[in-house]
C-alpha cells in the first residue's frame, strides 16, 4: 500500500514539473511614436478636428480664433489648465476669452510649441514670447526665451527689457539680474538712446553749501537719497506720482540726514537764499503737491548718516529698510556722470522705469543770513569709513563689552541657531574670531563679570536651554558652568552688584514670570521674586542698583509695560509704560538713561527708540535707528551704544550701527582716524 502510493505521489511530480512555463512579457518600444502623434495631433488641431476649445486671442479690434484641444494645451500649461478647469460648459466645444493682453503671433507659436515641441519665432518677437509664456507658465519656454534676450542685449533694447510689465526681482530675478548688470556696464553707451530719453523724467538740483561738498558727493548715494525723497512726498498712485516730472525739484539736505524740498525753508532762514527765493517763486506758478497730499507716514522714513552723502563706499544703501514689494518697486538700476555736477540715473519709481537727472549747486545765502559752518564729517568726509559687516547675519544675538571691544555671541540666522564668535575693535574698524560656544544658542543674552562672558540659557534650534557656559581670556575657551534651574529662551540678562540676573523668558509654551540670580563666589542659583507680568523678548538693564524689564510680549501680544526689581526688598514694581509696545528690543544704559532700542510692535519691526529718565519716571523719543531692527543686540562700548544685527522685517542683519555721541545720531561710519595704517593699507576702510 505505501509502494503504490509512493508511485502515485511520483506520477503527480513528474506531471507538476512537465507543465510548460509561461513566456517572459514581450516589450516593443516604438520610438517614432510619440513624434509621430504629436504630428498627427497638429494635424488634427489645423483641420479643425475633434476640436474641443475655440480659444480668442487678441484686443476688441484684432481677435484671432485659435482651434485645439483641450487636454493637449493644459498638458503644456497650468495657466490653460486652470482655465479650462473654471469653465462649465462640459465636454461641448466652447469659446474661452484668455485673460491678459497676449501678443497673437507669440500666441500661436506657443500653441505650436504644444503639439510639436519645436518652438521658432522670429528674433523680434521673442520679447512677446517670453511675456506669454511666462503668464501660460510655459517654464521651458519662458526659460529658453529668457537666455536669448540675455545673451542678445544690447544698448538699444535693453530698456525696453527691463521695461516688460511685471518683471521685477520678484518674478524673475535671474533676468532682472542680468538686464541691471548689463544696463550698469553700458549706462553710457545707454544714456545716448532714443528709448532712454523717451523715458519719463524727473529733474531734481540738489543744493549744497560748499565746492568741497559737491566733489566730496557719492553719486549713488545722492540718488538713493533722492528717490527716498521722492518715496516720501508724492502718493503712489499714478496721478501723484506723476507730479514729479512736472517740474524741476530744488532740494537740500537736512541736518537730520534727510532730502527736503526747498518750498519747506521758511523766509529768513540761515539757509534762505536768493536762489531759494526764485525757487519758491516759481514753484508758485506750477501745480505743485501740497504737504496735504503728501504721505503722512513720515516715521516711516528713515534717515541716513551725514557721511552717507560723502562716503566713497557703495556697499550702504539708504533702501535697506524697505519691504520685499518697497525694494522691488523702487531701485537704482545704474547711475553716471552726465556733466561736472550733473548725475544721470535710470530708476525704478512704483515699479515704473524712469530717468533721474540731479545737478548739484553751490547755495550763497544771503548776506543778512549767518555763516554756515560745515560739521567735521562734510569738511573731512574722506576720514570716514564704513563699520564692516559681520560673518553673517546675526537676530536675537549676545552682546556685551568685552575688554574695550565688542562681543557678539552666537544668534540665530533663516533659524539656524550659531555657535560663533566675533569680536569688533572700535580702534581698528576690524572683526576678530574668538573660540566658538560649545552649544549653538539663539534667542539668548551674554554679560560680563569679572573678566568672564557669561552665555546663558536660549535656544539651540530645537529646544530651549538652561545651561551655562563662560569664556575667560585666561583658557582661551569656553567652560559649562552649573546650570540654571529651568530651561529658558528670550530672556534678558544683566549684572547687578556681582551678581547675574535672569529675567522671564519663554519656556516652550508661555512668557515667563520666573527670575532666578547667579551667585559667581558660591556658584549656586536662587529665584527671587518674580515679574509682575510674564514676559519673554523683554529688554533687560541694571540701572542705579535696580534691575528693569522693558516691554517684551506675554503668551500673545506685545506689551509696552515696564517694571524695576529693588534687590533690598525682593519685590518688583511697575514704573511709566513706553509709547510704543515692543518685543525684542535692545535695552542698555547710556548717560544715566535707559535706552529701548528698536524690536518689533507685532506687525512690523521697528527703527524707533525710547529713552528713559529715572528722575522724571519718563520716556522720551530718541534718534531712530539708520534701519528697523527687531531682536536687536545692544551694547555699550566706549562712549558708543552701538545696535548689532537683528532682523528688519525680511533680511537677517549682519551690519552694526552706533549712537555717536556728537551728533546724538545713530551711524554706520567711524572715523578713520582711530584706525591703524595697516587697515588702511589693506583696504579695509573703504
Amino acid at each position: 500500500m505505501q509502494h503504490r502510493k509512493s508511485k502515485v505521489v511520483a506520477t503527480m511530480n513528474n506531471k507538476i514539473q512537465s507543465k510548460p512555463r509561461p513566456a517572459e512579457s514581450f516589450v516593443f518600444e516604438d520610438s517614432n511614436y510619440i513624434n509621430q502623434t504629436l504630428l498627427n495631433l497638429n494635424k488634427l488641431r489645423k483641420n479643425k478636428q475633434f476640436c474641443d476649445v475655440i480659444l480668442q486671442v487678441g484686443t476688441a479690434q484684432d481677435i484671432r480664433e485659435i482651434h485645439a484641444h483641450r487636454a493637449v494645451l493644459a498638458s503644456a500649461s497650468p495657466y490653460l489648465f486652470e482655465l479650462f478647469a473654471a469653465d462649465r460648459n462640459g465636454g461641448h466645444v466652447c469659446q474661452i476669452k484668455t485673460n491678459g493682453s497676449f501678443d497673437i503671433d507669440a500666441f500661436e507659436k506657443l500653441v505650436e510649441y504644444a503639439y510639436t515641441a519645436r518652438f521658432e519665432v522670429p528674433a523680434d518677437k521673442v520679447k512677446q514670447a517670453y511675456v506669454a509664456a511666462t503668464k501660460l507658465k510655459m517654464t521651458s519656454a519662458a526659460k529658453q526665451c529668457r537666455g536669448f534676450l540675455i545673451k542678445n542685449l544690447s544698448p538699444d533694447n535693453c530698456i525696453d527689457v527691463r521695461s516688460i510689465p511685471g518683471l521685477s526681482p520678484d518674478s524673475d530675478p535671474e533676468l532682472i539680474s542680468a538686464v541691471d548688470n548689463y544696463i550698469r556696464q553700458n549706462i553710457d553707451d545707454i544714456i545716448q538712446k532714443k528709448v532712454f530719453l523717451c523715458l519719463p523724467h524727473i529733474q531734481v538740483e540738489q543744493l549744497q553749501n560748499s565746492s568741497e561738498e559737491m566733489q566730496a558727493t557719492n553719486q549713488k548715494h545722492l540718488c538713493e537719497m533722492v528717490l527716498d525723497w521722492i518715496r516720501k512726498y508724492f502718493d503712489e498712485d499714478d496721478l501723484n506720482i506723476g507730479l514729479a516730472t512736472d517740474k524741476v525739484h530744488m532740494l537740500y539736505l537736512n541736518s537730520d540726514g534727510t532730502l527736503h524740498d526747498c518750498n519747506d525753508i521758511e523766509s529768513g532762514d540761515f539757509i534762505d537764499s536768493d536762489l531759494i527765493q526764485d525757487y519758491k517763486k516759481l514753484s508758485q506758478r506750477i501745480s505743485v503737491p501740497s504737504k496735504m497730499n503728501r504721505k503722512s507716514s513720515a516715521q516711516n522714513t528713515f534717515h541716513k548718516p551725514r557721511q552717507f552723502l560723502y562716503t566713497k563706499s557703495d556697499s550702504c544703501s539708504s533702501l535697506s529698510s524697505l519691504s520685499d514689494d518697497e525694494e522691488r518697486d523702487w531701485r537704482i538700476v545704474a547711475t553716471t556722470a552726465a556733466g561736472k555736477n550733473t548725475i544721470l540715473a535710470l530708476i525704478v519709481v512704483s515699479g515704473k522705469l524712469e530717468v533721474l537727472s540731479v545737478n548739484q549747486r553751490l547755495n550763497t545765502p544771503s548776506g543778512s543770513s549767518p555763516a554756515i559752518s560745515q560739521p567735521e564729517s562734510v569738511e573731512k568726509a574722506n576720514n570716514y569709513a564704513l563699520i564692516p559687516p559681520m560673518i553673517s547675519g546675526r537676530c536675537a544675538v549676545g552682546t556685551a563689552d568685552f575688554q574695550g571691544k565688542l562681543l557678539v555671541c552666537g544668534g540665530y540666522d533663516r533659524g539656524e541657531c550659531l555657535r560663533t564668535v566675533e569680536l569688533y575693535d572700535p580702534f581698528t574698524n576690524r572683526w576678530s574670531k574668538l573660540e566658538s560656544m560649545k552649544v549653538p544658542r539663539g534667542r539668548f543674552d551674554i554679560t560680563v563679570l569679572d573678566n568672564e562672558v557669561y552665555a546663558i540659557g536660549g535656544s539651540d534650534g530645537t529646544k530651549e536651554l538652561n545651561s551655562v557656559e563662560v569664556y575667560s581670556t585666561a583658557t582661551a575657551g569656553w567652560k559649562l558652568y552649573p546650570s540654571m534651574s529651568i530651561c529658558r529662551s528670550n530672556c534678558g540678562v544683566c549684572c547687578l552688584n556681582g551678581n547675574i540676573f535672569v529675567i522671564g523668558g519663554w519656556n516652550g509654551q508661555r512668557g515667563l514670570t520666573h527670575c532666578e540670580v547667579y551667585d559667581p563666589k558660591t556658584q549656586l542659583w536662587m529665584n527671587v521674586a518674580p515679574l509682575s507680568v510674564g514676559r519673554y523678548q523683554a529688554g533687560v538693564g541694571a540701572m542705579n542698583g535696580e534691575v528693569y524689564a522693558v516691554g517684551g510680549c506675554d503668551s500673545w501680544s506685545c506689551i509696552n509695560s515696564v517694571e524695576k526689581y529693588d534687590p533690598s526688598t525682593n519685590s518688583w514694581s511697575f514704573v511709566t509704560s513706553m509709547h510704543t509696545a515692543r518685543r525684542g528690543c535692545g535695552v542698555s544704559v547710556c548717560n544715566g538713561k535707559l535706552y529701548a532700542v528698536g524690536g518689533h510692535d507685532g506687525v512690523r519691526s521697528l527703527s524707533s527708540v525710547e529713552i528713559y529718565d529715572p528722575q522724571t519716571n519718563a520716556w522720551s523719543s530718541g534718534p531712530n535707528l539708520t534701519t528697523c531692527r527687531a531682536n536687536v543686540g545692544i551694547c555699550v562700548v566706549g562712549n558708543h551704544l552701538y545696535a548689532v544685527g537683528g532682523f528688519n522685517g525680511r533680511t537677517f542683519l549682519n551690519t552694526v550701527e552706533f549712537l555717536d555721541a556728537q551728533t546724538n545720531e545713530f551711524t554706520t561710519f567711524v572715523s578713520k582716524k582711530a584706525a591703524s595704517p595697516l587697515d588702511e593699507e589693506n583696504g579695509l576702510l573703504g
